[in-house]
Formats: structure tokens, C-alpha cells, sequence
């Protein structure tokens, strides 16, 4: 069953009205978090020459992200089938969106209008999972032990880690070429593997990128589904311990207190479905 759902706010964000891009949908035997992917902000193309209250004031309201996260969770309430069937079908719901507000796709400020997802359905004790991108999905035993937890997909640009990319992400030349080289392509091929990373953004090559399972649940078990704002919280042991424990304002105090002393490890945006079998 559901013992909580909430989205947190980016600690940077806070009180700016700024859109809310993670999305949920949740009954006690499904779920679906579906992350709007960040847009360019209207009229700036190179983020090194403005700062970052420029950036969001000039964010678009409303995002095309925060629909596309939307209708993604509105479809999936709406639909049967398997997980990947009804993801599919949001995939479509996200092509007719964009066909509708984006004529012609710049992968900058007229990118398209994506997001990531991971749901979850429970069937007896079986908990089936599907995903797409960097949302995900982790499983504890009653002691606190990991499970099972997705992989993550999505291939970003990281100063830290061997970049695909050589210039910044500040500039819009980066932009492009991660999101029409690394998005969605299937022919990217790099050391004989796919180095690329999906996302709903309407696009068939999408589909391909869906990735699903299933697990034997037992008594005791933690089911957790997630966006990725969640990722550096789930092997940490004070979060577990607060997962074996749960009471919600605690945990709430503890989010946002982690959240605030850390933007760039903790305080992104994130969205956390717990499921206790």
C-alpha cells in the first residue's frame, strides 16, 4: 500500500513560482513519476552571460515540460495493458503535444516538449516496473537492504566525469549536440555499445529506450519510486533508517533540512512514491 507521495521544490526556486516539472500519479497497486526535462530559458542562449535569476525569470510559464509531465501521468491513469504499452502511449500523447506547440524543433528554446519516467503496478507479490531516463525505481527488505534499484540511463554532460562533450553546457552548441546526438539515438555507438539516453519526447526511437522487469516481493518490503533529485538519497543509511521508521513529518524535516545544506548534491527537484508490502 501508499504511505507517501510528495513532490519537493528546488531549495533554489523556492517562492519564484517556478514550474512544477516532477508529476505523479498513485493508487495503492500503481504508480507513475514522470520528470519534466529542463527547458532553455525564453531569449537566452548562452547561460554564462546572464545569471542564474535571469534564467529563471526568463523560464517559460508554462513549461512545456510541466504539461508534458502532466498529460504523461494523466494518460497513464487512463490506460491498460502492460507498463510499456501504456508508456507508449504516453510517448504518443507527447508527439501530439509537441506537434501541436513546437513546429520546428531547434533542440534550444523550440526543443521539444520531453520528460523521463518510472511506474510501478503490484499484482499479488509481484511488483512490475518500467522506466525511461533517470527517474527510477528501488526496492528495501525490512532490514534496510537494497534489493534491486534501475539502472540509471541517462547520459548527461558532467564537468566530473569523462565528458561526451568538450565545450560547456552553457553554451548552446553543447545543447544541440547532447540533445539531438545523445537523445533518443539509436545509432550513437560508442566503445560497441549505445551511449545514448531516452526520453519521451514523442519521437518512435523513444520506445526503444523503455526498459522493464519484475520482482518477488516479500512482507516488509520498501518499494520506492523516484525522480532523480531522490538518486543521492537512496544508499545514504540515515535516509534508510528514516524509510524502516517512517513518520512523515520526520521525514519531511529531514528532505528539506538535507536539502538546504546541499543544493547541488540535495536540492533539485524531486518527486518520492513509498510503497510498504
Amino acid at each position: 500500500m501508499i504511505i507517501y507521495k510528495k513532490t519537493f521544490e528546488n531549495t533554489k526556486r523556492a517562492n519564484c513560482n517556478f514550474p512544477v516539472e516532477d508529476q505523479f500519479y498513485t493508487t495503492d497497486s500503481e504508480a507513475i513519476i514522470a520528470d519534466g526535462i529542463t527547458r532553455d530559458p525564453i531569449g537566452i542562449s548562452d547561460f554564462s552571460t546572464c545569471t542564474y535569476q535571469e534564467i529563471t525569470d526568463k523560464y517559460p510559464k508554462p513549461s512545456g515540460s510541466e504539461l508534458a509531465a502532466r498529460l504523461i501521468c494523466g494518460i497513464f491513469s487512463k490506460t491498460c495493458g502492460s507498463l510499456v504499452d501504456r508508456l507508449i502511449k504516453c510517448n504518443i500523447a507527447v508527439k501530439e503535444l509537441n506537434d501541436k506547440y513546437v513546429k520546428k524543433c531547434d533542440y534550444l528554446e523550440n526543443d521539444y516538449y520531453a520528460a523521463v519516467a518510472s511506474c510501478i503496478s503490484i499484482e499479488n507479490d509481484i511488483l512490475k516496473y518500467a522506466y525511461i531516463g533517470d527517474c527510477g525505481v528501488i526496492v528495501y527488505d525490512k532490514f534496510g537492504n537494497i534489493k534491486f534499484q534501475t539502472d540509471i540511463d541517462k547520459v548527461i554532460y558532467s564537468d566530473s566525469d569523462k565528458a561526451k562533450v568538450e565545450t560547456s553546457w552553457n553554451l548552446p552548441e553543447t545543447r544541440v549536440i547532447v540533445r539531438k546526438k545523445y537523445r533518443n539515438n539509436l545509432n550513437n555507438i560508442r566503445d560497441g555499445k549505445c551511449a545514448s539516453y531516452g526520453a519521451m519526447t514523442g519521437e518512435d526511437s523513444a520506445i526503444k529506450f523503455i526498459k522493464q522487469g519484475n520482482l518477488k516481493l516479500v512482507e516488509g518490503d520498501i518499494i520506492v519510486v523516484y525522480s532523480d533529485g531522490f538518486v543521492n538519497f537512496l544508499h545514504n543509511q540515515y535516509f534508510i533508517e528514516k524509510l524502516l521508521n517512517f513518520d512523515s513529518l520526520e521525514f519531511e524535516n529531514y528532505i528539506n533540512t538535507t536539502s538546504l545544506s546541499d543544493h547541488k548534491k540535495y536540492g533539485h527537484e524531486k518527486t518520492i512514491l513509498l510503497y510498504k508490502f
